[in-house]
């Protein structure tokens, strides 16, 4: 009886083959999902050790059958989904400030981001000689308070009131503390003047903030902030009333560099690649023009992604 059920199952999933390659993601997210629901290491652990228990179950099935392989891909999947975000978590999750506190901060500067749509510089810093505060806090300083010399390297001194990163505000809402915790912010606030500037900064800012710069000088009206977001994917020019009205349209997820952003970048690349080499008839009849096409595609999608930070 077993056997006549392992058959028919077999002969479903034969009929079904083109379509098993979507359980691949499903698997992967799995893995992920447990992570986020299971409460401890040991469960993670647990769980982990489950899923190879499964796929050394499905290596004893028949072989070359595909009930095997999917139930040896799938464990090993949801497996490395699990693995994945807990060394995510391991490498940069940063635990939040457990209470709010006003403190006297002096802090290096790791990052800058403008955000010219609310009248300030949202500044990533690490404290310096504060044990009992996160690795790394997010400060908000108004344009108004911003000294010069302001830049990556520079050493900060402020007071400033630090909150834990918000919560959801509904069940199902945006959650900037589970976003917070991955990239390692353990605490907001916003700097209260004078912001003294204890050390310079030295360096030159990056290319994307150089080209956000660039675009905001070269574009006038309320078109700069979506100009500026489509090309580097920082909506801090966006107005609020722009970006609600965006929402509310349905087109808010062209702000966000994804996908469809990366796919035309290259696909524009691989066009112009081809018709510009096939102009030279050496070229043309010489050179396989569409694997150095495809190449130099690749090549701009790649830095295109780094650009914009939108891994």
């Amino acid at each position: 009886m077993a056997r006549v059920r392992l058959d028919r199952l077999e002969r479903w999933l034969e009929r079904e083959r083109e379509q098993i390659g979507l359980w691949v993601p499903i698997a992967l997210g799995g893995g992920i999902a447990a992570w986020f629901i299971l409460p401890h290491a040991m469960a993670w652990l647990a769980f982990c050790c489950g899923t190879l228990a499964m796929a050394c179950i499905g290596a004893m099935l028949p072989v070359g059958g595909r009930l095997r392989r999917m139930m040896v891909g799938g464990a090993i999947l949801a497996c490395m989904g699990c693995l994945l975000v807990w060394g995510k978590a391991m490498l940069w999750g940063q635990p939040p400030l457990v209470r709010a506190t006003f403190v006297q901060l002096t802090g290096d500067v790791a990052a800058i981001r403008p955000v010219p749509a609310q009248a300030m510089v949202r500044v990533m810093l690490r404290p310096v000689d504060a044990p009992d505060l996160p690795a790394v806090i997010r400060v908000n300083i108004a344009d108004a308070d911003v000294p010069a010399g302001l830049g990556e390297g520079a050493r900060l001194r402020f007071r400033v009131r630090l909150m834990p990163p918000a919560p959801p505000s509904v069940p199902g809402g945006y959650d900037f503390a589970a976003r917070a915790y991955f990239q390692g912010i353990g605490a907001t606030g916003k700097a209260l003047k004078p912001v003294e500037i204890v050390i310079p900064s030295t360096a030159s800012p990056p290319l994307r903030a150089q080209l956000f710069g660039h675009i905001l000088e070269q574009v006038d009206g309320p078109a700069e902030g979506i100009a500026a977001a489509l090309a580097t994917g920082d909506q801090g020019a966006i107005p609020e009333a722009d970006a609600e009205a965006m929402r509310r349209s349905g087109l808010a997820h062209l702000l966000s560099i994804s996908g469809l952003h990366v796919t035309a970048l290259i696909g524009a690349v691989i066009f112009l690649l081809m018709r510009v080499m096939a102009l030279s008839q050496w070229a043309a009849l010489g050179w396989p023009l569409m694997l150095i096409a495809a190449a130099g595609g690749a090549l701009a999608g790649i830095g295109y992604t780094l650009l914009t930070r939108a891994l």
